[in-house]
Parts: C-alpha cells; sequence; structure tokens
C-alpha cells in the first residue's frame, strides 16, 4: 500500500511539475514576444530622435543665418533712414 501511494504521490508532484512548465513556457513565450516588441520600439524611437536632432542642427543653421541677415537688413535700413531724413531736410530748408 505504501509503494502505490508513494508512486501515486511521485506522479501527482510529476503532473503538477509539467503544468508548472508548460505555464513557464507560456510566460516566457509572452516575454520574449513583449521584449521583440520593446526592441522594435527602441528603434523606432532612436530613429526618431536622431531625425530631431538633425531637423534641429538645420533650424539652428537657418537662426545664424537669419541673424547674419537681419544685421544686414538693420545697416541699409538705418542708410535708408538716413536718406531719407537728408533729403526731408534738404527740402524743408529750400
Amino acid at each position: 500500500m505504501d509503494v502505490e501511494r508513494t508512486m501515486e504521490f511521485i506522479l501527482e508532484q510529476q503532473a503538477q511539475f509539467a503544468e508548472q512548465m508548460l505555464k513557464l513556457t507560456e510566460r516566457e513565450e509572452t516575454t520574449e514576444k513583449q521584449l521583440s516588441n520593446l526592441a522594435q520600439h527602441q528603434l523606432t524611437l532612436q530613429q526618431a530622435i536622431l531625425d530631431v536632432a538633425t531637423a534641429q542642427e538645420r533650424t539652428n543653421e537657418i537662426l545664424a543665418t537669419l541673424a547674419e541677415r537681419q544685421v544686414i537688413t538693420e545697416a541699409n535700413l538705418n542708410a535708408l533712414l538716413l536718406t531719407v531724413e537728408r533729403h526731408i531736410a534738404k527740402h524743408n530748408y529750400s
């Protein structure tokens, strides 16, 4: 009788172990899929960050060019204002 109970206990333990291993395998597969998705999302995010950084560099270049042109525009405007002021002053005294 004890041998039969021992064998029955061992078989039950083996069945529980097999069930736990199956669940563990399923969880592992799910985790692997999630990890694969995360890796793909990480690559997408890295590319997006690289795109933003490239766009920012281009924006910085454009702003530097605009700042240089603004200085020229201000100088031209000041020259025009002086010319107009001289013209007005010349006609006021005539």
